[in-house]
């Protein structure tokens, strides 16, 4: 039987009447798989890691959004300078909620419909909203807990907004900042050209490498090389596939050249990490 740390409310509400609070990260270290009595949205402010969200892996940076409900398991690991904002809730207790509930995903959404990315230059934008609703959430009296509603409905409403800005519409270097990460999320099984992406999309190739830079703190390659190996480790414990088909679906054409890097970022070889996940399985 899996053993997954549990976070319970009362060690982060301060009282019974509070529905939301906010636990700021300025320097988020590595943690366990763990699922909680309540729900939470994961502003990514700066820096990266690797975040485990149930079965799935992929990297996080400056921009990603993600909405944790209680049922899920979810980690972090591989870290670099990552700043986050968790601001945690309680959804069936909200006293807004009739109004909250329409911009926040709904409850049986699935993962890959809680989680995306907003320009970077926004979170500026949020970081003061978060700020007021900080200080509000950590007083006990009926008027802060229903002021620190109102301010978290401005949060989730903002959110809801920016995801719906058109691109065309963004500063043009998030614009750009934006057509990479999607042109990247595309190439997990392709080989991916700076030069040629830079040349189709009348880019700056040193300006762009910059900018990725600065807002993740991972070069272009080591952002890519990082999606492919959560893409393998994904398919290492969820399927049955061969190591050269992975190898292959994760844009590895040399399998053995697939398993050495795999090897030197996960201290393990592709086989002894899905055996590792296969005997858990078989012990629950």
């Amino acid at each position: 039987m899996n053993k997954y740390l549990r976070l319970y409310k009362q060690d982060y509400f301060i009282s019974e009447i509070n529905t939301v609070t906010v636990e700021k990260r300025d320097h988020q270290q590595i943690f366990p798989l763990h699922n909680h009595d309540f729900h939470e949205i994961v502003i990514v402010c700066s820096g990266n890691g690797l975040h485990h969200w149930n079965d799935y892996i992929y990297p996080i940076t400056s921009g990603d959004i993600l909405y944790i409900n209680p049922k899920d398991i979810h980690g972090y690991e591989s870290v670099t300078n990552l700043k986050l904002f968790n601001i945690l809730y309680l959804r069936e207790a909200l006293f807004l909620s009739a109004i909250i509930e329409k911009y926040l995903p709904k409850l049986n959404a699935k993962h890959t419909e809680r989680v995306w990315r907003i320009n970077p230059s926004f979170i500026k934008q949020l970081s003061p909203l978060v700020d007021q609703l900080t200080i509000e959430s950590q007083k006990n009296n009926l008027a802060s807990v229903h002021l620190a509603e109102t301010l978290f409905l401005q949060l989730v409403i903002l959110l809801d907004r920016i995801k719906q800005v058109p691109n065309e519409q963004s500063p043009t270097a998030t614009h750009q900042l934006d057509l990479l990460f999607t042109t990247l999320h595309n190439s997990l099984s392709c080989s991916f050209n700076l030069e040629m992406f830079c040349k189709q999309n009348h880019i700056a190739e040193r300006s762009i490498s910059r900018l990725f830079k600065s807002q993740t703190g991972m070069t272009i390659n080591q952002y890519l090389q990082k999606r492919r190996l959560c893409n393998a480790m994904s398919l290492l414990r969820n399927t049955q596939y061969s190591i050269s088909m992975i190898s292959s679906e994760c844009g590895y054409d040399d399998s053995n050249y697939f398993s050495v890097v795999f090897k030197k970022e996960t201290q393990q070889t592709p086989s002894q990490y899905r055996a590792k996940f296969k005997d858990k399985s078989n012990r629950k």
